[in-house]
């Protein structure tokens, strides 16, 4: 084989490219100022304005490659490093990577013959799964996330609705949410279960109850001293991983699904209080009567250690009303002891106006600086973590309260053995009302007016009757109640 040597290589005509139609292969060095075509072969030293538009193969690369490669077929390069200082890799298309893509200095590669990306050498994605996930948000990744109970206020022991709700300072309604006062007007308060048009856009995510908050007498006008909110206390026992009070201190993140009748901004507080100690975060309802997300992340304190115990360390509050008692200051965004006038500074007055409505639901706290999509628990799971706060024995007409016997012509007892542990020994909750319970056994039925309840620990109590009632000393009864206001249940709350 013979050698060609040229000092230029030209077309017939001038200003035209040579044409070589069956081809050229070079075994040495090819000094061009522009490729067009197929390059294939190493690259030794630079290679500018690249711009071939068939397939483009190239080896080893032990020089600079810049300029564009645009191939319409398929671009195969061998052992290459693209990028640095200001320049970049940049691909419109579909790329594969049949071989390992280093991004950084080599804590995230992209194994393309093992089909994986690896974070680190902790982390891998492959196709059947992820492996050596251990954590997220600084977070336990298993078990629950979430350390509100009944955030999608599923759970209704007590049985308030929107339309019939409670409406005492301090009462609850959808279970472990609370309602707190002290104002000129009157309010209700309750579950309400949703759909497309009353839900939106909560309902689209998955919520189908809520809490409704009605002002059914107005306040314009709030003295110093008068507020309202909506409340949930936390045990000590459930908010030890945020890790409050020490070094390794977290944030916290509240989000949750709000729509009110009135625009403006509004306050939620996080209470710590076993230390007296609070931090307040603003929102504002954008669009009146309609459902927004909101999300709030909070500051980590490392001052104050929560108690790890069954008391009440941390109240989540949402305010709906404050006077200047509460609202006088500057809002407090970060942790510290507590001035009342800093705790809800720039609150609209929710109860000014007679009719306004404010539901609440999805509402999710968990430990690190974002929000992770709402813990879903079975409707079983909910109510067992409801249960140890407060257990509904028996509501409304008809409804069994316990077998009991008789321990003399008048006084029947029996015991209540509760579902869950209870927080604490729990007290009392019933009503008394004319014939409300009755008796029934040995042929008969015999009603009375109250229960009576007592020897309570966490997993039971003793119950009975001791007036109004005539027995068979010995002789074995079954209690239920007889109207449909009547109700048995005993109560642990914070």
């Amino acid at each position: 084989m013979s050698d060609l040597r040229v000092t230029n290589l030209r077309g017939r005509t001038a200003g035209s490219s040579p044409t070589l139609p069956d081809g050229a292969v070079v075994t040495g060095i090819i000094t061009a100022t522009t490729f067009s075509g197929a390059l294939t072969g190493n690259v030794t030293g630079n290679a500018t304005g690249l711009s071939g538009t068939p397939n483009i193969t190239v080896g080893t690369v032990t020089g600079n490659l810049t300029g564009n490669v645009n191939a319409t077929g398929v671009s195969t390069f061998g052992n290459t490093v693209v990028g640095g200082g200001t320049t970049q890799l940049i691909v419109t298309g579909d790329a594969r990577i049949t071989g390992i893509l280093t991004i950084g200095t080599g804590s995230i590669t992209l194994d393309g013959s093992n089909n994986q990306l690896k974070v680190g050498t902790g982390v891998t994605i492959t196709t059947g799964g992820i492996t050596g996930i251990t954590s997220i948000n600084s977070g336990q990744l298993g078990g629950s996330r979430n350390v509100i109970i009944n955030g999608a206020m599923v759970v209704n022991q007590r049985g308030f609705t929107g339309t019939a709700g409670t409406t005492t300072d301090g009462a609850y309604t959808t279970d472990r949410f609370y309602i707190a006062h002290n104002m000129d007007g009157a309010v209700s308060a309750g579950q309400t279960t949703m759909n497309s048009t009353v839900g939106g856009n909560a309902y689209a995510d998955g919520f189908n109850s809520a809490l409704h908050y009605r002002v059914t007498t107005a306040d314009a006008s709030l003295s110093s001293s008068q507020y309202a909110s909506i409340v949930q206390g936390i045990e000590g026992f459930n908010v030890q991983g945020f890790k409050k009070g020490t070094a390794n201190a977290q944030q916290y993140t509240l989000s949750f699904w709000v729509r009110s009748s009135l625009t403006g901004t509004y306050i939620a507080e996080l209470y710590d209080a076993d230390n007296t100690r609070q931090v307040s975060k603003s929102y504002t309802i954008d669009t009146a009567n309609t459902w927004e997300k909101k999300t709030l992340t909070y500051p980590a304190d490392t001052t104050g250690v929560f108690d790890n115990d069954n008391g009440a360390s941390l109240y989540v509050q949402w305010f709906l009303a404050a006077g200047s008692t509460y609202s006088g200051g500057t809002l407090n965004t970060s942790w510290a002891s507590v001035t009342d006038a800093n705790r809800a500074a720039g609150q609209v007055n929710f109860l000014a106006t007679a009719g306004n409505n404010f539901f609440l639901t999805g509402v999710q706290l968990e430990v690190g600086p974002t929000a992770t999509e709402f813990e879903r628990r079975s409707f079983g799971d909910e109510l067992a973590r409801c249960q140890r706060y407060y257990y509904t024995i028996a509501n409304g007409n008809n409804k069994p309260i316990a077998s009991v016997g008789a321990w003399s012509t008048s006084a029947v007892y029996g015991i209540i053995h509760f579902p869950v542990t209870m927080r604490a020994a729990p007290a009392a909750d019933t009503v008394t009302g004319t014939g409300y319970y009755f008796i029934t056994g040995n042929g008969g039925n015999d009603g009375f007016h109250s229960v009576v309840m007592d020897n309570f620990s966490d997993t039971g109590c003793r119950i009975g009757a001791t007036a109004n009632i005539s027995t068979v000393t010995g002789y074995f009864y079954q209690m239920l109640t007889q109207n449909a206001s009547a109700y048995v249940a005993v109560t642990a709350e914070l």
